[in-house]
């Protein structure tokens, strides 16, 4: 079975090959050594292109190609410049905590951002990547986190606060499955996920 380190080290060795000239590096827990199977995948690339259309189209078909289907959230905190992006890959093969953090710096600025026009987040979407957070800090046996990611669920849902618990944690997902904004495939995964670890426990 693979595990977080092989799945992070194909995934670095994916960009660098399909960005050769640019500079691909690991960021985050997985530059330090300290990644748990609940990490994050932080990569860093630097490059020498325009972060146009193609640039992105090319990106996601050669993910799309080496590792499976897959959903892409754009950063609304790079809204404005042209020449960094920040995205959020998770692929329907793997675990959905799994998710790839890929920051890209370019040298070169381009005459549009791209996506034009620049996606929001959906706040059920939010929701769900906080449902998320809160089942990988719940896991890793940080309640006082759990708790705070399940309240910000709650609050986005406009319904009362739930603290963490697995049961919790699933009445929430089976709730933001009513929406469209929301990848029912991560949804499905990830609450099988949550029961193959009670049942392992």
């Amino acid at each position: 079975m693979m595990t977080i380190q092989q799945f992070g080290n194909d995934v670095l060795t994916a960009v660098q090959q399909h960005l050769p000239s640019g500079k691909v590096t690991f960021r985050g827990s997985f530059a330090s050594g300290q990644a748990d199977e609940y990490s994050d995948v932080d990569v860093q690339a630097d490059v020498h292109q325009e972060l146009n259309q193609e640039f992105f189209d090319s990106l996601t078909r050669c993910l799309q190609e080496r590792f499976g289907p897959l959903s892409v959230r754009y950063d609304p905190d790079q809204k404005e410049n042209r020449m960094a992006q920040d995205l959020k890959i998770t692929f329907h093969r793997f675990a959905v905590f799994w998710r790839i953090d890929l920051n890209i710096k370019s040298d070169r600025d381009c005459p549009k951002k791209w996506p034009s026009p620049f996606p929001n987040w959906s706040i059920p979407g939010s929701a769900f990547w906080n449902v998320v957070w809160a089942v990988k800090h719940g896991n890793r046996g940080k309640a006082e986190i759990a708790d705070h990611y399940m309240f910000c669920a709650c609050d986005k849902m406009r319904r009362p606060h739930l603290t963490y618990s697995e049961d919790n944690a699933q009445t929430l997902l089976s709730e933001l499955a009513a929406f469209e904004e929301v990848d029912k495939t991560l949804i499905r995964k990830l609450q099988e996920e949550m029961r193959q670890s009670a049942g392992a426990e």
